[in-house]
């Protein structure tokens, strides 16, 4: 047991220095750990950041079982660092900067109590992620000095290693110096690897960097859709490195099997020779802020708006078909375009999108669901952009979400050239968790013209079959609840009205599902 403790113990030695020694090649910067004191030098002011700490643990490193004996040993972690929270849920760090930098810093301004000459800085902490040291702030501030020097910034910075620019991070974003902040990121970034990615997710997200909407889903250029495109990645939903630091990260090693889950909320990362357990809590405010910026899309509008639907099809006259791909624009009465569907093939699933790209790619930034083909195109499901329901123990809690049905159709008719095909549709309402029935609207037949009509106002334009009317089902009141009004305006141009109750998300799916190539059985 001893022998084989000693061994790990001597490779462990043996691959730290390696490390130390291969950093950044020869520009290896030799730092001094003593701390000069400046407590009785009148031209500096004292600093006291007060750490407290929340209940839960956020991240682990354990060391990788290597031996029969199942010996154990962690070394030092460059973030993911445990507190010894049994006596107190705070800590205090406390050091002295120069009084210039006061001016310098709202931050610095603001917390500052003259009376007793010193600056209090509150930061809230999470145990297993680390805290900024005495050493980190005065390097910070040191640093701040020369950080308008482009060349000499750089090379100071370059000269760090991990465990001293990771604490040079955590120091700029408690002092909000977002120059600093971007530098480093700039740096890391340059050769990103998925076991850094994690760590970045840990510190941009507990200490608030507007980077951290990066590392999830969310259409700010920032840190936080990235966590959540490793995991579609890896468990191969997403297809296509789109994201040029996801591409490097795969570039640099990554995995299938090193992103694991640890059920019901724990991110595990697998390394060489550690585990690290991210507690995926941390992520439900960037969850919740992703889902608010989704709701424009999925809830039930409460008043009527009006939108064009478009559809670019390159198709000669008299042909309804025409080569893929399709692509349908849903677009306000700004012009602006609102949403996006593409259709690769007939009886393919219809891919919805914000905007229109160069390339649709399933599950990037701007997905938000699908439309698929069901029973020959007599039935159509409507999903929002979550996993499929069989991966749910793929994903920890907090990395997305298992994909809702938002409406189900079924088309009860024949397609008649004469009659809009009747269809009813389960609506899925996500205020309420429920689904509402609504129906097409029965035409009436007109003896005289020999044709059957719809109450449309100035919806239709064209006579159509596509011209239709969704009410909600068994409706026997006097004025029906209408849902939506569609109506055709020239051979390739649609009207949609969209009243209270249905998404606009829902919306633009019916009216795709409507217009869409169906194959034989349309």
């Amino acid at each position: 047991m001893q022998n084989n403790l000693s061994e790990i113990k001597k490779y462990q030695q043996q691959r730290e220095e390696r490390f130390h020694q291969s950093l950044f090649k020869d520009q290896i910067q030799n730092i001094d750990s003593t701390i000069q004191d400046d407590s009785n030098n009148p031209d500096f002011v004292k600093v006291i950041v007060i750490c407290t700490f929340i209940n839960e643990t956020i991240a682990t490193k354990e060391k990788i079982i290597c031996s029969d004996n199942e010996a154990q040993f962690v070394e030092k972690d460059d973030v993911v660092e445990q507190q010894d929270l049994s006596d107190c849920i705070k800590k205090e760090i406390i050091t002295y900067i120069e009084r210039t930098f006061i001016e310098c810093s709202k931050l610095l301004k603001s917390n500052y109590i003259e009376k007793s000459d010193v600056i209090k800085l509150p930061i809230c902490s999470a145990n297993g992620i680390r805290i900024p040291n005495e050493y980190d702030i005065r390097q910070f501030f040191k640093l701040s000095k020369i950080k308008n020097n482009s060349e000499e910034f750089a090379k100071s910075l370059r000269s760090m290693d991990s465990k001293h620019l990771f604490g040079f991070l955590i120091s700029s974003l408690v002092f909000q110096d977002s120059q600093i902040e971007e530098a480093i990121f700039e740096l890391l970034f340059e050769n990103i690897t998925l076991e850094n990615a994690i760590k970045l997710l840990l510190i941009t997200v507990q200490y608030e960097s507007k980077k951290q909407h990066y590392f999830y889903k969310y259409r700010l250029q920032s840190l936080t859709r990235l966590i959540k495109h490793l995991y579609y990645f890896s468990k191969g939903l997403l297809k296509e490195t789109y994201d040029n630091y996801l591409q490097k990260i795969v570039q640099n090693g990554m995995k299938p099997k090193q992103l694991q889950v640890e059920k019901p909320n724990f991110i595990k990362l697998i390394t060489q020779l550690h585990i690290f357990k991210i507690n995926s809590t941390i992520l439900y405010p960037i969850f919740k802020q992703q889902e608010s910026a989704l709701f424009q899309y999925y809830k039930p509008i409460n008043e009527k708006k009006s939108f064009t639907v478009y559809r670019n099809l390159d198709c000669p006259e008299g042909r309804e078909q025409s080569d893929f791909p399709h692509i349908y624009y849903l677009k306000n009465n700004e012009q602006q375009t609102v949403l996006v569907a593409v259709q690769y093939e007939i009886s393919g699933d219809i891919l919805i999108f914000q905007e229109y790209q160069e390339k649709f790619i399933k599950y990037n930034d701007n997905y938000l669901g699908l439309i698929e083909f069901k029973n020959q195109g007599k039935e159509f499901i409507v999903f929002d952009d979550g996993y499929p329901e069989y991966m749910e123990n793929s994903f920890p809690q907090w990395v997305g979400r298992k994909k809702r049905r938002m409406l189900i159709f079924d088309y009860f008719s024949d397609k008649r050239y004469d009659k809009p095909r009747l269809f009813d549709v389960k609506c899925f309402n996500i205020n309420t968790n429920q689904y509402d029935e609504i129906i097409t609207q029965e035409p009436h037949y007109d003896e005289q013209k020999g044709s059957f009509k719809l109450k449309l106002k100035d919806i239709a334009l064209t006579p159509s079959t596509r011209n239709f009317v969704l009410q909600k089902k068994e409706d026997n009141s006097k004025e029906q609840h209408i849902y939506l009004c569609h109506g055709k305006l020239n051979r390739h141009t649609f009207h949609l009205e969209l009243h209270e109750g249905i998404s606009v998300f829902q919306g633009f799916c019916i009216s795709v599902v409507s217009i869409c190539s169906k194959g034989t059985c349309q």
